[in-house]
């Protein structure tokens, strides 16, 4: 089984300072709803409705979907234990997917193929 994970870039517009911030959706087996809510809009050009955020696809900086073969708390998990113990770093999902034998960024195949079907 894979599990899929969406990381959205936006600029967030809390004040008057131009900021930016993450929006992480972790550990979906099942990207179909996904597909309607996240992708087809963003690859449409439109707004991104989520649970918390409508998301305009002007503020949207970047948009990338990893694949692992295990949760990230469970990668993540495993990857402190193999850490030595006297060390103060913190692995977080983002150097999971940095790391090539654990995760792929499937960002291009599944935009990819969206185009070939051209799904509205």
């Amino acid at each position: 089984m894979s599990f899929y994970h969406i990381i959205l870039e936006i600029n967030d517009h809390i004040s008057t300072i131009e900021q930016t911030r993450d929006i992480e959706i972790f550990d979906i087996t099942d990207i179909q709803p996904y597909l309607h809510a996240v992708l087809l809009p963003y690859f449409n050009e439109q707004i991104i409705e989520l649970e918390e955020d409508n998301i305009e696809f002007k503020d949207i900086l970047h948009l990338s979907i990893k694949q692992t073969l295990l949760p990230i708390e469970h990668l993540i998990e495993e990857e402190q234990r193999l850490l030595p113990s006297d060390t103060d770093v913190t692995i977080t999902a983002y150097e999971i997917f940095n790391n090539r034998d654990l995760s792929q960024d499937v960002t291009s195949v599944i935009f990819d193929i969206l185009e070939a079907i051209k799904l509205d």
